[in-house]
């Protein structure tokens, strides 16, 4: 299973890393996650969640014909 495997290197990755580049990581993420770093709302994003967020238009239903149940419309 090579999801299994990746999910088992990422895992033994990150629990090797030191407290200081823990705090490297967080900060990158930070940083890039949200433009200046910090947490805020903007205008068009809740417009976005108003219409598309929990209570917004449903979302279609696909049925799946996979028998793995891995395609696009299980996941």
């Amino acid at each position: 299973m090579p999801e299994r495997i990746l999910v088992e290197t990422l895992l033994t990755a990150l629990a090797a890393r030191t407290p200081a580049e823990t705090l490297v990581l967080s900060a990158r993420l930070q940083a890039s996650c949200w433009p200046g770093g910090e947490d805020r709302t903007e205008p068009a994003a809740r417009e976005w969640v108003r219409r598309w967020g929990p209570g917004g238009i449903p979302p279609l239903k696909l049925s799946c014909s996979c028998p793995g149940g891995r395609c696009a419309a299980c996941n």
